[in-house]
């Protein structure tokens, strides 16, 4: 079935919203709601049937509805305030004339979505199998045929995404040549295993290495043999040579030239990459942070030449190492990285990291490759740029994005000096889901990194004499992180991906019976924290670009903002009278702790040297807290009161990776990289650290204690890798 209406076509058997040929992205529950709306026949619908129909199973707030109602709002554009018509105390009616072709009698409205597909899901699924089939045999043969002969700038239908690369472990941060026959990327090599998930960030045996290879059939060709982790391959504009950067550390790296060919490899400059973005991109595969300029002369990085440098983007020249700032990061934000130039050198896009797992693009201009103009904002606020690339015209980009921990995909934006880009102007792309580094030659091809990512919640025994068994519980073939358990230690809160965005879950306290509980659609709803009753659930949720907390309420699902301020507030614990929220915010310029009252109220400042994730102790005497919001981080404590800020623990592989228990502190440790991740325990009467067992996985996000401090849950990454996607005889608008 086809529904027509403006400018827009929504076809209900691929569930694709198309306007004027380009499809527009929608979060499940936004078609859904449009798909009722349009069903409805300019019927008027109350909230209720609306709720019912989009949520059959779940008890929801009424603001839930609003936020889709708003989004699709903005979807549709200037129109859509118009063509949802709000009935005053009764609920919405869809306005504009709708056309339909195609299919039987629409369903009854009021409906669960899940009854009006479920007559024509089993076909939808057989003809996506079949066509899915048609499309790779088609695809083989032109291959066989000759394809590579093929003219790849002719106008012509959207080739698939293809895999390039299937080898096990991370193939990744692609460059094309510029000819677009050779693509250059990083990778661990055909040995590696889950362990090397964390091997891109750090300096193991098993490591990164530079190859090549055709963008088409043929075996990779390996470039560098060095026990550093060698990553970021960039290839020259004249297509002469490839630099990269050899890691020395996390973030000190240094910048290599060689033949494309292969050869002798020549240092240009030691570069501090510090301010190449938070560690929830690095997890993700940061990619793009080395580019030629395109009279190949300078190389372009994010991050600074030296320690104590403010960071921001750089360039080095290749023969003289000569270094030029372009930008200047400013406080609040972390960082500039990803630079990528138009090829004729007159605009550098890059990415600019604004708090925890949100990012923007940016276009500045440029004369003689020094600064002609402000930056300005390319992309909308909310979201986390991965990867850029320019358009071979420089009309626009390719941008990868994610909600937080989100799936990304890949969308097109349009450049338009002195003009930020509208939500609308941002185009999903058909292909580029999972994408995280994007590379563009001149004759259309593309290439990107397409990553996948398994995290879960495990629990262990602890306070027992004996190694104790550690069970998966939860489990999804998506991200489960954050978990907390109930007062009564009978129900678990967490936060997963498995819907597409980041939303909150409850379930059995074995991880049993999952259920979601709030329906943002994205980017964010994470960090769930019960109350000391069990009436509430503290959770931080990002709306419109920045992290603010709110309060679900368990019984009934409404929920209800309690801060709102430009800045962030996340990793929020409650005391343990839950009078009392703790959270922490960066709006003094950087992260530190605060305090509220639990019924809303002025925060006040907690810490003065930096922190976040505070926790009270047992006595309520201590407030403990992560002293550094990145990895890795150390565990301090002040008096509740206030007092002195002092050190306790240090190796805390993540802020959120700890819990205060009566006798001491549980944490996930690390010590030279991701990969090498323990459980500890730190005793307040000796003061001494203990390792409980190897995790023997690289870490993710939050810890919990069970009420009786008797079962532990964290979270790690249990599987992961990446493979390069190849997308040929693309025509960019």
């Amino acid at each position: 079935m086809i529904y027509e209406f403006g400018d827009f076509g929504l076809d209900t058997s691929r569930r694709h919203l198309i306007r004027k040929g380009e499809a527009v992205a929608l979060a499940p529950k936004t078609f859904d709601l449009l798909l009722l709306l349009l069903e409805s026949g300019g019927r008027a619908l109350t909230k209720a049937e609306l709720m019912h129909s989009l949520w059959p199973d779940s008890f929801v707030e009424e603001a839930n509805l609003s936020f889709q109602i708003s989004t699709l709002r903005k979807t549709l554009g200037e129109d859509g305030s118009k063509w949802i018509e709000t009935i005053p105390r009764h609920g919405y009616r869809f306005t504009a004339l709708v056309e339909r072709t195609g299919g039987g009698p629409s369903p009854p409205i009021g409906s669960p979505i899940e009854q009006i597909d479920g007559s024509r899901r089993t076909n939808v699924w057989v003809a996506a199998a079949v066509g899915a089939v048609a499309i790779l045999v088609l695809f083989a043969g032109l291959w066989i045929a000759g394809r590579m002969l093929l003219p790849l700038n002719e106008a012509a239908t959207v080739m698939p995404a293809v895999p390039l690369t299937m080898a096990p472990g991370y193939q990744q941060s692609p460059s094309l040549s510029p000819d677009g026959n050779q693509v250059a990327f990083s990778w661990d090599g055909p040995t590696s295993g889950l362990s090397n998930f964390a091997r891109s960030n750090s300096t193991s045996s098993e490591n990164h290495d530079i190859y090549i290879k055709l963008a088409g059939p043929g075996e990779p060709i390996r470039l560098t043999n060095d026990p550093a982790n060698d990553e970021q391959p960039a290839w020259s504009p004249d297509g002469q040579s490839i630099a990269f950067l050899r890691f020395r550390s996390e973030i000190h790296a240094d910048i290599f030239v060689m033949p494309a060919l292969g050869g002798g490899e020549r240092k240009v400059a030691s570069v501090n990459l510090q301010g190449r973005g938070d560690l929830s991109t690095s997890a993700y595969g940061w990619s793009g942070n080395l580019n030629w300029t395109p009279d190949g002369q300078w190389l372009a990085f994010g991050g600074a030449p030296s320690d104590g440098v403010v960071p921001g983007i750089w360039l080095v020249a290749v023969n003289s190492g000569q270094q030029r700032r372009l930008t200047t990061v400013s406080p609040p934000d972390f960082g500039e990285w990803a630079p990528t130039f138009t090829r004729d050198g007159r605009y550098v896009a890059f990415i600019r990291e604004r708090t925890l797992g949100t990012s923007i693009a940016y276009v500045m201009p440029l004369a003689q490759l020094a600064p002609a103009g402000q930056p300005q904002r390319l992309s909308t606020e909310g979201a986390s740029i991965l990867s850029l690339a320019w358009k071979p015209d420089g009309s626009g980009l390719l941008m990868s994005s994610a909600g937080h921990f989100g799936l990304s995909r890949m969308y097109s934006i349009p450049f338009r000096r002195g003009r930020s880009a509208a939500r609308g102007d941002m185009k999903l792309l058909p292909f580029g889901e999972r994408a995280r580094g994007i590379t563009v030659a001149s004759n259309g091809r593309i290439v990107y990194a397409a990553q996948y990512r398994d995290t879960n919640l495990w629990r262990t025994s602890v306070g027992l004499k004996g190694e104790q068994p550690h069970v998966r519980i939860a489990a999804s073939t998506l991200d489960e992180q954050t978990p907390d358990y109930s007062q009564d230690g009978k129900r678990l809160a967490f936060a997963s991906t498995r819907s597409g965005a980041e939303e909150i879950w409850l379930a059995n306290a074995d991880g049993s019976n999952p259920k979601q509980v709030t329906f943002t659609g994205g980017p964010q709803c994470s960090n769930p924290r019960w109350s000391p009753d069990g009436r509430f659930i503290l959770i931080s949720s990002r709306r419109e670009g920045s992290a603010d907390l709110f309060l679900l309420d368990a019984a009934t699902g409404e929920l209800r903002r309690i801060t709102d301020h430009p800045d962030e507030e996340l990793e929020a614990r409650w005391s343990r009278d839950g009078s009392t929220i703790y959270f922490g915010s960066n709006r003094t310029g950087r992260y530190e702790v605060w305090r509220m009252p639990a019924t809303r109220g002025e925060p006040v400042q907690i810490t003065r040297l930096g922190g976040s994730t505070a926790t009270e102790s047992s006595d309520g005497r201590y407030l403990y807290y992560a002293k550094y919001e990145n990895s890795p981080s150390a565990v301090w404590r002040v008096p509740v009161g206030g007092g002195k800020e002092e050190p306790v623990v240090d190796g805390l592989s993540y802020s959120l990776n700890f819990v205060v228990a009566t006798h001491g502190i549980f944490f996930l440790a690390t010590s030279s990289g991701r990969q090498q991740t323990s459980l500890d325990f730190f005793d307040f009467a000796s003061g001494k650290r203990s390792t409980l067992a190897s995790i023997g996985k690289p870490y993710w996000w939050g810890m919990a204690l069970s009420p009786d401090e008797k079962s532990l849950l964290y979270s790690v990454v249990d599987s992961g890798g990446s493979n390069l996607m190849l997308v040929d005889r693309f025509r960019f608008d």
